[in-house]
């Protein structure tokens, strides 16, 4: 299951955070969903953050606002 980690590029933090923040809430959370949102809210607000914004396609901002308002709804 650790497999594909090797295919992360370890040399870019913005991609290697979220993979990290995903890989560690998914079994904190009890919940593969809960661990996969906070992992696209890890990576949006940090390519945000980084001034890399057009990294992130309009689906994916999308997708990562709805697991923030279901989060916030928590």
């Amino acid at each position: 299951m650790a497999r594909p980690l090797v295919d992360i590029d370890w040399s870019d933090v913005t991609e290697s955070a979220a993979a990290i923040m995903t890989v560690i809430a998914i079994p904190l959370t009890f919940s593969i969903a809960d661990g996969i949102g906070l992992g696209f809210l890890t990576y949006v607000l940090i390519k945000v953050m980084a001034g890399r914004r057009h990294e992130c396609s309009p689906t994916l901002i999308a997708v990562a606002l709805l697991f923030a308002i279901k989060f916030a709804w928590l």
